[in-house]
């Protein structure tokens, strides 16, 4: 990984609310390959056949290894994988978007903890991403244009616009809460709840409430 780039950006991890309680006590988050499901994870957010993707798919860069053994952020909100849950469209998610918070960090302040960083160029569950260690390639890379357009949907003219909206942010094994700078969630409703979870565990992160992050009507 060259630590040498200037430009940084956010990187942004969406989860269940229900699963912030493990995630604090835990002090870190944690890869899919690691978590512990019995208390860490309460709710799975994912698509499971995404998800067993993921646990084939190998990175060719070191530290090497899965997929799955990497805490994976996003660059943009609304992703298709936020989509899709909101939608139904995962049958063993039915709690829609309400509950999913974004836990937001950012390259540099990950990448200045020393821990193993990558990115691709789309959706790692795609044959067709390729994964990075150079972070000064960010900047041409990742398709920003995609990135911080509102709609990403593919086009006639460009079937793959969809996949470059998921770029990811690829951290090795786990992120430690202290570079969580905020956490943004779509209500006040769950605002309230995240902050009585955070004081419980004696934590102080923002909470913010950002409903551009989400869908409006799905």
């Amino acid at each position: 990984m060259d630590g040498g780039y200037v430009t940084s950006y956010l990187a942004m991890h969406f989860t269940h609310v229900k699963n912030l309680p493990g995630i604090l006590a835990t002090g870190c988050l944690q890869a899919d390959s690691l978590v512990d499901r019995s208390s860490a994870l309460q709710v799975e957010a994912a698509d499971p056949a995404v998800k067993s993707r993921r646990k084939v798919r190998h990175v060719r860069l070191p530290p090497f290894g899965q997929v799955a053994e990497y805490v994976p952020f996003y660059f943009a909100p609304r992703s298709p994988m936020l989509l899709t849950l909101a939608k139904g469209n995962v049958p063993t998610y039915t709690d829609g978007q309400d509950p999913l918070i974004y836990l937001v960090s950012s390259t540099e302040t990950v990448a200045a903890t020393g821990i193993p960083c990558l990115f691709s160029d789309g959706n790692c569950a795609s044959t067709l991403t390729q994964v990075f260690d150079d972070l000064s390639l960010l900047d041409s890379v990742v398709d920003w244009d995609v990135m911080y357009a509102r709609m990403w949907a593919n086009t006639p003219d460009d079937q793959d616009r969809m996949r470059r909206r998921m770029a990811e942010f690829l951290v090795h094994k786990r992120v430690p809460v202290t570079c969580i700078s905020e956490i943004v969630v779509r209500r006040e409703t769950i605002k309230s709840q995240v902050n009585q979870i955070l004081a419980a565990h004696g934590a102080e992160i923002p909470v913010r409430v950002r409903p551009g992050w989400y869908y409006e009507d799905v």
